[in-house]
C-alpha cells in the first residue's frame, strides 16, 4: 500500500519565515531565487468578509500531491496562521478536513474537495463563503517536505505512549522498516518516525483522543515541537534549512514581504502558539452525505463566531470557550444537515475538559446514515484540529465505526472517491 502523509505546514512556515527575517544581503538572491512564488489571494473576490489590519492570516495548505505530479491534488490539512501584532500572539486554526460545506460553483461536499476542483483560491473561497473570514496569504506544502524539514532540524522529541510505539513498531506508519524501533516516553524522532506518528489514527491518546482526533493532536504537537527545534538553531543553519525546503513550497509572498512579516514576528518576541479546531466542541454532529461518505454537519453560526472571535478577539460570549459559542448559538439544535436523515447527535467515547478537549459531540454507536437526499459531487478527504487537550482516556468512538463502514462502502462503489483510504 502507498502511504499518503499529512503534512505538518505550520513548523516548515515558521523555518521559512524566522530564517527569512534574520536573512543577511549575502544570502537575499538566494532567497529570491528559492522562493517559488505562484498567485495572489489578495485578486481572489470573497466578496465582504471579516479583516484587521493589525492580523495578518496565512492560509497553510498541506497537498498530497508528489513531486513528480503536476496536479494539484488533495488538500490533506487546511490551517489559518495567524499572526496578530495588536495582541502579540500566534495562532493557528485547523479546519477539519471532513466538513460538508458549500464550495462555490461545485455545490455542497467536504472541505477538502475545494482544493482539489481548483487550488489554493478555491480553497479560500470556500472557507471565506462558510466562516466569513479574509486570509491575506497562503502556502502550500507538497509531500515530499516534511521528513526533509524534520530531518534538517535533527529530529524532534515527542513523548509516546505506550500503545502508540507499540502501533508504530508494528505498522507500516513508519515506511521506512528499519526506523520501526521507537519506544514508550521521550523520544527523538527522524523525519520518517514523525511522519508515522503524525498519521496515527486508530490508536486513542490519552491526551488528545481517538480517531481524526486523536490525529490532529498529534499534528500539533509535531507542530510544537518542529518550532521548539527550530528556535534552537543557529541563524546559519536556519537558513540553510529554509533555502533547501522553499524550492517545495507554493506561495503568493515574496522575498521582501516574508522578510519583514518574519522580522515583525521577531521582534514580537512571541514562542507560544495558541491552536483552534473547527468545528468546537458542542456544535457539530457526524453523518453520511451523498454516496453514504462520512462527514461532520455543523453548526455554521456557532463556527463562524467562535473563529471570528479567536483570530481577531472580536464578540466575546461568555467566557469566550467553546461551551459558551455553542449554547449561544444554539448547539446541537442549530447544526445544519441539508436534508439527511440518520444523523447521529449525542455524545459517545471521548471525554473532554473545557474548552481544550475532543469531546466527539454527536456520535452514537449503531446509528443509521440515510443518504435520502443529494446536492453537488463527491471527492477527496483530509485533516485538522484544535488547542492542546487535557482529556481523559478514551474508548474506541462513533467515527471510527463510520470510516470503518466506509472503507466497505467505498469498495463496493468506486464512483465515490470522497473517502480514499480512511487511515490517511
Amino acid at each position: 500500500m502507498t502511504l499518503k502523509t499529512y503534512k505538518i505546514i505550520l513548523g516548515i512556515f515558521l523555518v521559512i519565515s524566522v530564517a527569512a527575517g534574520g536573512v543577511l544581503g549575502y544570502y537575499d538572491a538566494r532567497l529570491e531565487a528559492a522562493i517559488n512564488k505562484t498567485g495572489d489571494l489578495g485578486s481572489v473576490d470573497v466578496g465582504d468578509v471579516k479583516f484587521d489590519e493589525d492580523v495578518v492570516n496565512i492560509l497553510l495548505v498541506g497537498s498530497d500531491r508528489r513531486s513528480d505530479e503536476e496536479a494539484a491534488g488533495r488538500s490533506d490539512s487546511s490551517m489559518i496562521a495567524t499572526i496578530n501584532f495588536k495582541t502579540k500572539e500566534l495562532k493557528l486554526t485547523s479546519i477539519m478536513r471532513d466538513i460538508y460545506v458549500e464550495i462555490p460553483g461545485h455545490g455542497r461536499d467536504k472541505l477538502n474537495s475545494a482544493y482539489a476542483y481548483g487550488g489554493v483560491e478555491l480553497l479560500y473561497q470556500t472557507i471565506a463563503k462558510n466562516f466569513g473570514i479574509k486570509i491575506d496569504k497562503y502556502c502550500v506544502v507538497d509531500f515530499d517536505t516534511f521528513e526533509k524539514v524534520i530531518n534538517e532540524v535533527g529530529g524532534i522529541e515527542i513523548d509516546l505512549e505506550e500503545k502508540e510505539a507499540q502501533y508504530l513498531n508494528t505498522t507500516n506508519y513508519i515506511s521506512k522498516k528499519k526506523y520501526r524501533n521507537v519506544k514508550a516516553g521521550k523520544h527523538t524522532l527522524n523525519g520518517n518516525q514523525a511522519l508515522g506518528y503524525s498519521r496515527i489514527r486508530y490508536v486513542v491518546s490519552k491526551k488528545y483522543g481517538d480517531g481524526d482526533f486523536g490525529r490532529t493532536g498529534r499534528q500539533r504537537a509535531v507542530m510544537q515541537a518542529t518550532f521548539d527545534k527550530v528556535k534552537g538553531q543557529s541563524l546559519t543553519k536556519i537558513l540553510d534549512i529554509a533555502l533547501k525546503v522553499l524550492s517545495d513550497v507554493s506561495t503568493d509572498m515574496d522575498a521582501d514581504y516574508i522578510k519583514g512579516l518574519a522580522a515583525s514576528v521577531i521582534k514580537m518576541g512571541t514562542t507560544d502558539i495558541d491552536q483552534m479546531r473547527i468545528p468546537i466542541e458542542g456544535s457539530y454532529k457526524m453523518g453520511r452525505a451523498q454516496h453514504n461518505m462520512f462527514v461532520f454537519f455543523i453548526n455554521f453560526n456557532a463556527n463562524k463566531a467562535a473563529m471570528n472571535y479567536f483570530i481577531f478577539g472580536d464578540g466575546k460570549v461568555g467566557d469566550g470557550s467553546d461551551e459558551a459559542f455553542a449554547k449561544e448559538y444554539g448547539g446541537l439544535s442549530g447544526v445544519e444537515t441539508f436534508g439527511y436523515s440518520g444523523v447521529s447527535n449525542t455524545s459517545s467515547g471521548s471525554t473532554s475538559s473545557g474548552n481544550t478537549g475532543y469531546n466527539n459531540s454527536g456520535g452514537s454507536a449503531g446509528s443509521g446514515y440515510s443518504t435520502s437526499s443529494t446536492s453537488g459531487t463527491s471527492r477527496p478527504a483530509s485533516t485538522a484540529t484544535r488547542r492542546p487537550a487535557t482529556t481523559a482516556a478514551t474508548q474506541a468512538t462513533t467515527e471510527q465505526q463510520i470510516q470503518a463502514t466506509t472503507h466497505a462502502t467505498t469498495a463496493a462503489k468506486p464512483e465515490n472517491t470522497s473517502q480514499g483510504n480512511a487511515e490517511e
